[in-house]
């Protein structure tokens, strides 16, 4: 799937109506399966809308900072609440891929913190933080809460607003959850 290997232009203006408000599409034609006030594009299996313009796909978000904005987003276009189908201007912001990445919420590890894991030769949690492709290493821990917290304050100084972070609550809930299943 291509996405934006044409350069966006006013042409994208002779097909679509962007609402700012809602986020949503409507195609200004018809032809090739759809009647002009339909809603554009359908949302695909990694949960972001695209929209089909002269064969290419097209990601919603980078059209509707183009529409309001003017300018091809030369950087990736950010979803604030990280809801990808969620296309109001209010959501979207401009993120380098660093920036990008670090609201990206997942754990690839057993401890199911992000940036926290279990290292077993010394009985202690550690926690890393890659910025900019590089990683940092932020200590050892006895407790994953804690690894899980430096993470967080590393996260929050590194990113600042784009940092997707827990607060101590949610850190100790998570790891009350955790050990209850046996993790």
């Amino acid at each position: 799937m291509a996405d934006i290997t044409r350069t966006l232009g006013d042409w994208i203006h002779d097909y679509l109506e962007y609402n700012p408000y809602n986020g949503e599409f409507l195609w200004k034609t018809s032809g090739h399966g759809h009647y002009a006030g339909d809603r554009a594009g359908s949302i695909y299996a990694n949960g972001y809308r695209y929209i089909q313009l002269e064969g290419l796909d097209y990601r919603a978000a980078r059209l509707a900072w183009f529409m309001v904005n003017g300018d091809d987003p030369a950087y990736f276009v950010d979803h604030i609440n990280k809801i990808r189908g969620d296309d109001r201007i209010e959501n979207l912001r401009l993120a380098t891929n660093s920036l990008n990445q670090a609201n990206a919420w997942w754990s690839t590890n057993t401890s199911g913190f992000k940036g926290v894991t279990w290292q077993k030769s010394r009985g202690q949690w550690a926690a890393k933080i890659t910025v900019n492709g590089k990683d940092k290493f932020l200590g050892r821990f006895a407790t994953r809460v804690e690894a899980a917290k430096a993470y967080r304050n590393a996260a929050v100084e590194a990113w600042g607003e784009f940092a997707d972070y827990m607060t101590d609550a949610e850190i100790e809930a998570l790891d009350k959850a955790l050990t209850n299943a046996g993790r």
